[in-house]
Order: structure tokens, then C-alpha cells, then sequence
């Protein structure tokens, strides 16, 4: 295998991206890079309440405050000398702009104002900052099997989420990687609990591949 391969780890909020985390970080071979919560959780106003729960709870006032701020704490967490043969990274910047971003902005969470101001620095950033990765492990996941989950991990920040909120993200979702050309894709059909064997096993096959998996506008 080739080394210094980088794969994005993608996919709806409660579809399983943790548990395969857990489970790639086992392998020596293999560097895993979460998605900056904690960081999240930490930036807090007067009201002390945290930036992600600001966000859920008031979408419109925060929306590109949030934005932002994960971009920026994305490019931080990916901004080191890649330290193993294979690194995993939870979503990416392109999540951010063709998802949650995109959701932002369509259901006008973000004003005029804010969503040219989203589009200016982004794409001068991405373009300065970021190549493309070698590949995408996209954990596709019904809606209400990402509620469920949701429910059983009660992380208090995500307790308004909606069943409505996790379909409009899982179609984002489905619409961005539909389009997406330029890398193979992986994807795994995650609706069922504790097969993560099976899971790892396509990991691995996929990581040493150059082939592109099935196209995800055809399933």
C-alpha cells in the first residue's frame, strides 16, 4: 500500500462515527483525528452556555458564528505532520459547506450578509489549505436510527434535535456525495448495530483500493 493516505470519516449526527473511530484507532497504522467538540463545548458566553448548544437552541443568531468557528477548529485539529501510514479524519470542511453550511444557509439561518461572507473566505481557504483526500467512508444511516441513537447517547446539547433536522442533513448528505467525483467513496450501510467486524473488514479492503465504489446516485 502506498503511504500517507488521508480518508474522511462522513455522516449524519448519531450514524456510528465514533464507534468506527474507537474501533480504527485500534490499528497502530492508523491516525484518527475527532471532530473538535470539546472545543466546542468549551467557547462559552456570559449566559455560559456553549457554543454548539448556542447553536441548537438559537440556529439564526448563531449560525455563522458556528460556521466559523468549526472551520477554524478544523484546520487546527489537521494542522500537524501526519504521524502514521493512514489517517482518519471525523467530516471535513466540505461537510461544513455542502451540508450543515448549505443547510444554514437554505433555510436562511444565515442572512445575505453572512452567507456571501461564508462563501468569500471559505473558498479562498479550502483552495490555500486543503488537498483533496484520498478517499470517503460515508456511514449511510436512516434518519430514525440516528434519532434513536441520539436519544440513547443524551448528550444535553443535542436534545432539540429533530427527526425533521436529521432528514434535511441525511439529504444534504446524500445530494453532496451524489456529486462528489474527484475521490472514491466507500459506502456502508450502517442501519444495523454491532456488525462493526464486517465494517472494519471494508475499511481495510477500501484503504488499499484505488477503485471507486458504487456510484451513490444508483442505490
Amino acid at each position: 500500500m502506498n503511504q500517507n493516505k488521508w480518508f474522511l470519516v462522513e455522516g449524519n449526527i448519531g450514524c456510528g462515527k465514533t464507534t468506527l473511530l474507537d474501533k480504527l484507532e485500534e490499528n497502530n497504522n492508523f491516525e484518527v483525528i475527532r471532530e473538535p467538540v470539546d472545543l466546542w463545548l468549551q467557547i462559552k458566553g456570559s449566559d455560559k452556555k456553549n457554543l454548539l448548544q448556542q447553536f441548537y437552541e438559537d440556529p439564526e443568531r448563531y449560525a455563522y458564528l458556528f460556521q466559523t468557528m468549526v472551520f477554524k477548529t478544523r484546520l487546527e485539529s489537521l494542522d500537524h505532520q501526519q504521524t502514521k501510514p493512514f489517517r482518519f479524519s471525523e467530516r471535513s470542511i466540505w461537510t461544513d459547506r455542502y451540508v450543515f453550511g448549505k443547510s444554514c444557509i437554505n433555510s436562511k439561518k444565515m442572512n445575505d450578509l453572512e452567507t456571501n461572507s461564508y462563501n468569500f473566505w471559505f473558498s479562498w481557504l479550502s483552495d490555500k489549505f486543503f488537498n483533496k483526500p484520498d478517499g470517503i467512508i460515508y456511514l449511510r444511516t436512516d434518519p430514525d436510527k440516528c434519532l434513536n441513537r441520539i436519544h440513547e447517547r443524551a448528550r444535553h446539547e443535542e436534545s432539540t434535535v429533530s427527526l425533521k433536522y436529521l432528514n434535511e442533513i441525511h439529504d444534504y448528505h446524500e445530494k453532496w456525495l451524489c456529486e462528489w467525483k474527484q475521490t472514491p467513496i466507500l459506502i456502508i450501510d450502517n442501519n444495523k448495530d454491532n456488525d462493526w467486524n464486517n465494517v472494519i473488514k471494508k475499511v481495510n479492503e477500501f484503504i488499499g483500493s484505488k477503485t471507486y465504489s458504487n456510484n451513490l446516485c444508483e442505490l
